[in-house]
This record gives C-alpha cells, sequence and structure tokens, in this order.
C-alpha cells in the first residue's frame, strides 16, 4: 500500500480515487493506520465477501493477493491487475496510464 501513498498525488490528478480493502476487521486497519498514516481510507472486507465479487484470486485458504480494480465513472471495470502472491504489491504505472487514457477521454 506504501506505493499508493507515494503517488496519491498523481491518482488525485487524474480524477482518481484510491479505496483500499483488506480482510481484517476495523481493529487492525486503525492499528495500520495509527503508525502508517494515509491519504485514502483502508475500508474492511472481513471475511472477503467484496473480494470474492471479483474474482480475488485467494491464497493458503482465506488471504487474497493484492489486487488493483480501476472502475471507470459509468462503473464499467476498465483494469484489473492481481498479484501471483501475497507480497506482491502492483505498481502504479500501468494504472496510471490506464486512468490518464480515461481522463482523455
Amino acid at each position: 500500500m506504501a506505493q499508493l501513498r507515494h503517488d496519491y498525488e498523481y491518482f488525485k490528478a487524474l480524477n482518481a480515487e484510491i479505496l483500499v480493502m483488506v480482510p481484517n476487521g476495523p481493529f487492525m486497519i486503525n492499528r495500520y493506520l495509527d503508525g502508517n498514516p494515509t491519504p485514502y481510507p483502508i475500508l474492511t472486507d472481513k471475511g472477503s465477501k467484496v473480494a470474492g465479487q471479483y474474482f480475488q484470486v485467494k491464497h493458503f485458504f482465506a488471504f487474497g493477493t493484492p489486487t488493483v480494480i480501476i472502475v471507470d465513472r459509468s462503473g464499467k471495470i476498465a483494469y484489473t491487475h492481481y498479484a501471483n502472491s501475497l507480497i506482491e504489491e502492483p505498481g502504479n504505472e500501468e494504472p496510471l496510464a490506464v486512468l490518464a487514457e480515461l481522463h482523455e477521454n
């Protein structure tokens, strides 16, 4: 999630909002935020119900891999990236390029 924080101003310049969703409850999210403040919200998806609706790849029976989904203004999914492991953090280059293209249209 740190890479999102570093490029947040680029996402905002493209009229995009970042929403991070994790399979932890509020206690764990608040604990993380105490030492790692973010300019975007981190939402709880305890039980991974929402992740399942977006076909997030699950490993180790319960944990999903980091996933990036860009939804355009009409609600259509314009970009997805599913990481190959739990520790892989998708880069920002591709999502920013997709957002730039959407922003131009």
